[in-house]
């Protein structure tokens, strides 16, 4: 699967804790943003289930 591209503004100060985050744990900063991501979207479908994308409205 193609990785999809995103722009993303975040406010220096947060950017770099995050940049200091993704060092302590072994990743880049955007394997870092990615894995947060993921963890998100697993808790949201462990309380609300799963999400099809195939049938996703907001597309």
């Amino acid at each position: 699967m193609d990785e999809a591209r995103f722009s993303l503004r975040i406010h220096p100060i947060i950017m770099d804790k995050m940049k200091y985050i993704a060092k302590n744990n072994g990743r880049s900063l955007n394997k870092e943003i990615e894995q947060i991501l993921k963890w998100v979207v697993d808790d949201y479908e462990r309380k609300c289930g799963r999400i099809d994308v195939t049938k996703d409205p907001y597309k």
